[in-house]
């Protein structure tokens, strides 16, 4: 029982005598990247009563921390002789050892929902023994233990200990650090309609141990690296208050080769939250919708393919003429589409990254109406040259005209030349969009179908 009691208290941080809280934030930023990582740039001010050495202990610090990264700058000339993290908070042991040898208050039942209160000496605590008039009583339990407060050597949040010395008086200290636990992504709804909307949401989702409270929110968009073989320096100085940075006047701006998203008001973002705010909301895009198929060019002997589907793409221009223009960080985009008065989910797909003026291209799913069918007619093999002669069926089975995209691509590295004969013409066209890539555009009207005749001739590099 000693022993066990010597241990709790010896693992129970003591504080010195002479410490300081330091709990009064006057501003708070959080810098949140793509990669689970965030930077946090807080000032809060305090007071010391004197010029003694002293323990001062800046309370509410994110539990994950990446401790390296910490710099703490000093609004006064300060020594800081030592920094520690403290992490290992209040529970109900420590709390218990910290009032042995001395009177505590407990509650004893006496009847249903009955409970008096009654005066000991806390004498152990694993089990709880207590002394009243010189009798040693066991059997309660710790849940029963009534407290009057919180020892002041006893934390109750992750904190930051520094053993400093400095000048009396008030001063303002700036906390710089990395943590994770904390990153955002962008989230898009699309809905088509007569108006074509789109609604971007900045999605951030706290899991870093600690609230931040009515903080100035930066996502910054783009790969950064966070790795290195080499841990942050950490610099020590006594230095006064850095300036503050200027409020971004728009939305979003390029940063260091990426791009910074300013939330035009300060938030709350709770631990253990996810919390969405509203970056963007445009109306009248165009977008294209069309079917599409991306095969290989058949150069080799088959018979039929039958019942092939086609990929439902969106395709919409990032540019001020389309009421857009502005840098997109990657994320999802959920597609909306009204029946009448209802609104129904019709697909999603991610994005990267999309600079002003790029395009976004959405696969969404399959249709149900559009499919093909590929039959070989011909095909002829030498050392030197093939030849592949196929008819591809596309069918168009819905109400609706489509457009219809097929791609085909050869990516052998072998070929000499490759000729392309078809007979694409109305409503047909086709235009080459790489060495050996072709992709024909067909409008299919309703209930229709359309024969698509293509023979490829290759020869191949003889080595």
């Amino acid at each position: 029982m000693k022993n066990k009691i010597i241990l709790t208290l010896l693992t129970t941080s003591i504080l010195s005598a002479n410490s300081t809280k330091i709990n009064n934030t006057k501003d708070l930023s959080l810098s949140v990247y793509n990669s689970n990582l965030a930077m946090i740039n807080e000032t809060r001010e305090f007071e010391l009563k004197n010029n003694s050495k002293q323990d001062l202990i800046y309370e509410g610090i994110a539990s994950s921390v990446i401790f390296e990264s910490i710099i703490p700058n000093f609004s006064k000339p300060t020594i800081l002789y030592s920094q520690n993290y403290k992490y290992d908070i209040l529970t109900l042991d420590k709390l218990l050892s910290k009032n042995i040898n001395k009177t505590i208050k407990y509650k004893v039942q006496v009847d249903n929902f009955k409970y008096k209160i009654k005066e000991a000496k806390l004498l152990a605590i694993d089990p709880i023994i207590l002394q009243s008039q010189g009798q040693i009583i066991s059997g309660i339990n710790k849940t029963d233990i009534i407290f009057d407060k919180i020892p002041s050597d006893l934390l109750t949040k992750p904190s930051l200990i520094w053993e400093t010395k400095s000048k009396k008086g008030k001063q303002d200290i700036k906390l710089n650090y990395l943590t994770t636990g904390i990153s955002w992504k962008s989230d898009y709804i699309l809905n088509i309609n007569k108006e074509n909307t789109l609604n971007g949401w900045i999605s951030i989702t706290n899991n870093s141990g600690a609230t931040y409270k009515d903080a100035n929110i930066y996502c910054i968009a783009g790969d950064i690296n966070s790795r290195s073989k080499n841990k942050p320096r950490m610099m020590y100085k006594n230095m006064v208050a850095m300036d503050s940075v200027a409020t971004p006047i728009v939305r979003q701006k390029e940063f260091a080769g990426y791009h910074l998203y300013k939330i035009p008001f300060k938030q709350t973002i709770y631990n253990k939250q996810k919390k969405q705010i509203n970056f963007l909301k445009v109306n009248n895009i165009k977008i294209n919708e069309y079917a599409s198929v991306s095969n290989n060019i058949y150069l080799h002997r088959f018979s039929s393919m039958n019942n092939q589907k086609f990929n439902h793409k969106i395709k919409i221009k990032n540019s001020l003429s389309n009421n857009m223009g502005i840098p997109l960080p990657k994320g999802t985009i959920r597609v909306y589409k009204k029946e009448k008065d209802i609104s129904h989910f019709i697909g999603l797909d991610n994005i990267n990254h999309t600079s002003k003026d790029g395009t976004i291209v959405l696969n969404i799913g399959k249709y149900f109406d559009i499919t093909q069918e590929i039959k070989q007619i011909n095909f002829n093999k030498t050392k030197t040259s093939l030849m592949s002669h196929y008819i591809r069926v596309v069918k168009n089975r819905s109400n609706q005209t489509q457009t219809i995209k097929v791609k085909e691509t050869n990516y052998s590295n072998n070929i000499k030349r490759l000729e392309n004969t078809n007979n694409c013409k109305e409503n047909c066209s086709m235009k080459k969009i790489g060495i050996n890539s072709f992709e024909y555009t067909i409008k299919l009207k309703p209930n229709t179908q359309y024969k698509l005749n293509t023979k490829y001739s290759v020869t191949y590099n003889r080595y």
